[in-house]
């Protein structure tokens, strides 16, 4: 085993001349001024009035402890030959069994004062073979943050992404906008976000806690990241397609469309690019190597228990086509500023006209790009008859199309 953040051999015993542990040391052996202070204050048992200066290695073996733990998976025996000087480890002491047991009654010490300082050490056993011991990163002291009243605000208003409003209601006494739990909103994602933002405010100061649980509790500001369908079940799905993409491999699932006659139908060589989070709903936007054309899948119609990586991988990479089109929107609309729903987008030209009722109308032309033409036609839908599709001519037949059959169920 190769291990590393070897000790040098000028390291000092424990019982040696005092050693001044400050901040400067922490930080040279990679260690926050948290870390550095909390294990100093814990091991130093006698020190001089208001200097900091520890007599003894206690601080300076349990920092190079924590760095050996942290950058190794290692047993006792490793940590001691690696370590010997700080635990007063004599190989041709007579009384080497003495020196052992003194040393393990340290390292068990050394362990529990890491544990209770927050850190977690893995213990890994196994049958016949002595114990390994490693750091679990990320922990350690929790370290109080600074944070502004604006910034505190931020941290709710990131809480808040994953409350649907329109599900809240009002405290019968005092009107009061009580907002649901945030899990019941079905993101795959809110539960690790949430622990990690209680994580952070956990840090905060009384009275910064205080103002951050009101504005959680009667948020003025709503972003709602709110899934429109349970999206709970498929995060096992979504981790697999993440570890497709990051590896740059291909996938294969059973997927089943809206409009399907058949059930699910295998989807396979599909290229993961990226997913994206629209209108409630995740998709997957991949490329089928079978039918050579770009798709957005939807996360929640891939079967679960179908998806699985192959081993062939991504060797080209494809822009997924633009459609480009031009329509007329209501000069009133336009005139306030036109919401950025494409990918690009130009206001060629504006002219005046008379409508079917003779009143004058003002109409601006727009030139827009996308990614499909379906896309294109349902964000039209909505400004309902303030905005014209004009070109291409066939995506125009599309939407005539649409826009017929939505006519005929008013004709009945």
């Amino acid at each position: 085993m190769v291990l590393v953040g070897e000790i040098s051999d000028t390291a000092l015993e424990e019982g040696e001349n005092p050693v001044k542990i400050d901040d400067d040391y922490g930080s040279q052996h990679g260690f926050s001024q948290t870390s550095t202070r909390a294990i100093s204050s814990k091991t130093t048992s006698v020190k001089e009035a208001n200097t900091g200066v520890l007599r003894g290695g206690s601080t300076k073996r349990i920092l190079h402890l924590l760095k050996f733990l942290l950058a190794n998976e290692c047993t006792r025996q490793e940590i001691f030959e690696r370590l010997a000087p700080y635990y007063k480890i004599d190989n041709v002491a007579v009384d080497r069994d003495s020196s052992s047991r003194s040393a393990g009654r340290m390292f068990e010490r050394d362990i529990k004062l890491l544990q209770e300082q927050g850190f977690e050490i893995q213990k890994i056993k196994a049958k016949g073979r002595p114990t390994h011991y490693s750091l679990v990163k990320g922990t350690g002291p929790v370290v109080s943050f600074l944070f502004s009243e604006e910034e505190v605000d931020v941290l709710a208003l990131l809480n808040n992404l994953f409350t649907d409003p329109a599900t809240s209601r009002k405290h019968p006494h005092t009107g009061a906008l009580v907002l649901p739990a945030p899990q019941s909103l079905h993101n795959p994602f809110a539960g690790d976000i949430l622990a990690f933002i209680k994580k952070l405010a956990a840090t905060l100061p009384p009275a910064q806690m205080k103002h951050f649980e009101q504005r959680v509790k009667k948020p003025s500001v709503h972003l709602n990241l709110a899934a429109a369908a349970d999206y709970l079940p498929h995060r096992t799905t979504i981790d697999i397609i993440e570890k497709a993409i990051l590896r740059r491999q291909q996938i294969a699932f059973d997927y089943t469309a809206v409009r399907s006659k058949q059930g699910s139908v295998s989807h396979y060589h599909i290229d993961p690019y990226y997913i994206v989070h629209m209108e409630g709903h995740f998709y997957l936007i991949g490329y089928s190597n079978t039918i050579n054309k770009f798709f957005e899948y939807r996360i929640d119609r891939i079967k679960r228990d179908s998806i699985e990586i192959l081993p062939q991988t991504i060797d080209t990479v494809r822009q997924r086509p633009i459609v480009e089109f031009s329509y007329w929107i209501d000069g009133d609309i336009a005139k306030r500023g036109l919401s950025e729903r494409w990918l690009t987008q130009t206001t060629e030209r504006e002219e005046v006209y008379i409508d079917d009722e003779g009143h004058e109308k003002r109409r601006v032309l727009v030139r827009a790009k996308a990614h499909n033409d379906w896309r294109v036609i349902q964000q039209l839908l909505k400004y309902g008859d303030q905005a014209e599709l004009v070109e291409p001519a066939n995506l125009r037949e599309q939407m005539r199309q649409v826009v017929a059959r939505m006519q005929s169920f008013y004709e009945k």
